[in-house]
């Protein structure tokens, strides 16, 4: 989804729809006059705290310059199983101490996983599916190029804009991976913008990222179905979408992707 210069990924908002979901089914499955909202806000609430700082213990090296990120939750940075687990311990919490509680607390547990489970198997099945585009485009210097080598490399696609704030913040992260990773290809496209804006926008901001093209009239986004920016998707050495990302990504991020994408190539990186 696009709100003018602003993004809103597909992953929260499932989360956020599972939630209201819980909530419905707890108010309509309600003894009397017992109230469940605190209860499952009150899960929810600290699930996602522990993900979150779960997370952060995991990826904390990436942290290291600047450990107020981690407050920084936009990079959708999450531990789903702690998180789960707490919030599981919780509602057993809840239900023990008020009987009145528990069937009300186990109509919103299962009719939330249900919509999040559901809506999340659907999403996968429907990244898992699309090639690489077969197109050619404008580099930097001006010359036609595929946008894959055909080099027998996963690709790391990146959809971006100079004008998209997300973009600006992780374009420094993917151009660290980019000279540091070895094994990929990460290639960036630049989505309906001339190249003197381009050039200009990444000498500004000293930004020196290799294998970068001109889409002026969204070709690649069309071809992906990429509504928003920045959009990532990562494809395997046959050239197959393996997932797709909208939103920004911090270094833990990445190499949380790195590490679900391309374990091997990850694991050679962290030795």
């Amino acid at each position: 989804m696009n709100v003018g210069l602003f993004t809103l990924p597909i992953a929260p908002l499932v989360f956020l729809v599972s939630v209201v979901v819980a909530l419905l089914a707890g108010w309509i499955f309600r003894k009397g006059h017992t109230d469940v909202d605190g209860a499952i806000f009150t899960s929810v609430f600290i699930a996602l705290i522990v993900a979150r700082l779960s997370f952060a213990w995991r990826y904390l090296p990436a942290y290291k310059d600047d450990l107020w990120k981690i407050l920084d939750y936009r990079d959708q940075g999450f531990d789903s199983v702690p998180g789960l687990m707490a919030g599981a311990c919780l509602v057993i919490f809840f239900a023990a101490r008020r009987r009145a509680m528990r069937v009300p607390l186990l109509a919103a547990v299962i009719s939330g996983s249900f919509v999040w489970g559901g809506a999340t198997v659907a999403m996968g099945v429907v990244r898992s599916s699309g090639t690489i585009p077969v197109v050619s485009l404008l580099n930097m210097e001006g010359v036609r190029q595929p946008l894959s080598k055909g080099n027998g490399r996963p690709v790391v696609l990146n959809l971006w804009a100079t004008w998209c704030p997300p973009c600006q913040a992780e374009m420094p992260v993917l151009e660290e991976a980019q000279r540091n990773i070895r094994g990929i290809e990460i290639v960036f496209v630049n989505q309906g913008e001339t190249r003197e804006v381009v050039d200009a926008y990444l000498h500004s901001r000293g930004i020196g990222i290799k294998n970068a093209f001109l889409d002026p009239q969204l070709t690649v986004a069309k071809a992906v179905a990429a509504r928003a920016y920045p959009t990532t998707l990562f494809y395997d050495a046959q050239g197959h979408l393996l997932s797709a990302h909208l939103g920004q990504f911090s270094r833990a991020t990445f190499m949380q992707a790195m590490e679900q994408f391309y374990p091997d190539i990850a694991a050679s990186v962290a030795q």
